[in-house]
């Protein structure tokens, strides 16, 4: 069944990195020769004349795919706020079923689709529904994104515990420095929120990634290099493990 072949990366939190692990997994994806469409069925903050800086438009550089913006990614507005917020704003309300009327069409071109989240698990996009509800009805495995540092451990424990309500299916977590570990402190912190996440996590913990302090400056290379990385190609393994097994 080609709905169920991909994986939807969400995060513990916004900011720890969802798209530039989303885009180095399409990269690593691309480059075993997969066929791999994108979707990011929900943007805020952004413009469409950004579409290149957008989170969408990285997605769609990594996959080299062609689809219109408006099936890769049918929900944009420029408030920086959660998707609820940020589509009242604009008078608009988000539909699931016109996410999932994109999503199909998308899993039924490509073997395989990487959908990414926005903000985090219970980030609210309806009235009564939020990311974990849309996980849920799109029916893909999950991968976490989360930082590796002091507050780590909690957000991901939090988040696996509430795909876990849900009998959602994770196939890893991927930990992200977002800072940079200058002090020796940082750098044990960092590596007890690997050590402990992988003794506490119940899954696959990968990574960390390094922190990438010119990231924005270079994206296209950067993803590149990612994707290449032993924690990307493990997840992308993983992925693709869990994709050929359901369809099996």
């Amino acid at each position: 069944m080609a709905a169920t072949k991909g994986v939807f990366v969400t995060g513990t939190d916004t900011g720890v990195g969802k798209t530039v692990v989303s885009s180095a997994l399409v990269r690593s994806l691309v480059q075993t020769g997969r066929s791999v469409g994108v979707m990011k069925p929900v943007e805020t903050g952004v413009f469409l004349e950004q579409l290149s800086e957008s989170d969408a438009g990285r997605l769609m550089a990594a996959a080299g795919v062609d689809d219109g913006i408006e099936e890769v990614s049918p929900y944009r507005f420029p408030a920086p706020l959660a998707p609820l917020a940020a589509a009242s704003a604009q008078g608009r309300v988000i539909e699931m079923q016109e996410i999932m009327r994109r999503y199909e069409r998308l899993a039924a071109r490509y073997s395989c689709v990487v959908v990414e989240g926005a903000g985090g698990l219970l980030v609210p996009i309806g009235k009564d529904w939020d990311m974990r509800d849309l996980i849920g009805r799109i029916g893909l495995p999950v991968a976490l994104v989360g930082r590796a540092g002091l507050g780590g451990i909690n957000h991901a424990l939090l988040t696996l515990e509430g795909l876990r309500q849900r009998r959602l299916t994770v196939v890893a977590v991927l930990l992200n420095e977002t800072v940079p570990s200058t002090t020796t402190a940082q750098q044990e912190q960092c590596a007890s929120t690997v050590a402990l996440l992988r003794e506490r996590a119940g899954v696959p913990v990968l990574g960390p990634l390094p922190y990438r302090p010119h990231l924005g400056s270079d994206w296209s290379g950067a993803g590149e290099t990612l994707a290449q990385s032993s924690p990307i190609r493990e997840l992308a393994d993983l992925v693709w493990a869990n994709a050929v097994g359901r369809s099996g």
